[in-house]
């Protein structure tokens, strides 16, 4: 019988402990507190909606609370997505001759698709400059834009 791992929950920006010896095994699961509203003030207005017969106001105040929890999850997704672009613009700061795509994924600990698309979205916007073309995704070098 295998022996079960530890689990242990951390909040965001807050390391868990480091394991106290070589075999032992942490699963660390992050939960970000601040993106619970939006999915649930939806959750809760689907369950109201749909608790009251059609015909009456609740339903409609239902259904509008549903719509406002999913654009503020959706204005949830779209920050972090900022925030990460931000943290990407500071590290290639730290690096006046560029960087590669896995080079930045790996200091920041994010995926190079994660990374790829922040710097697409930069690019796009004229803040970074694609240095070698035709590379594939994790040999793409970018550098701030004069």
């Amino acid at each position: 019988m295998a022996k079960p791992r530890p689990f242990r929950a951390s909040a965001p920006n807050h390391p868990s402990p480091q394991p106290t010896s070589t075999k032992e095994t942490a699963l660390t699961i992050t939960i970000d507190l601040t993106r619970i509203p939006g999915p649930a003030i939806a959750a809760l207005g689907l369950a109201n909606a749909f608790s009251v017969p059609p015909e009456s106001a609740a339903f409609v105040l239902g259904l509008a609370l549903s719509a406002s929890g999913l654009l503020l999850a959706f204005d949830d997704v779209h920050e972090s997505g900022l925030r990460r672009d931000a943290r990407i613009v500071a590290q290639l700061a730290k690096s006046p001759n560029g960087a590669r795509v896995r080079q930045i994924g790996t200091a920041l600990s994010l995926r190079d698709r994660a990374v790829a698309r922040s710097l697409d979205r930069l690019a796009d916007d004229g803040l970074v400059i694609l240095d070698t073309e035709g590379e594939s995704l994790p040999l793409r070098s970018y550098r701030l834009a004069d």
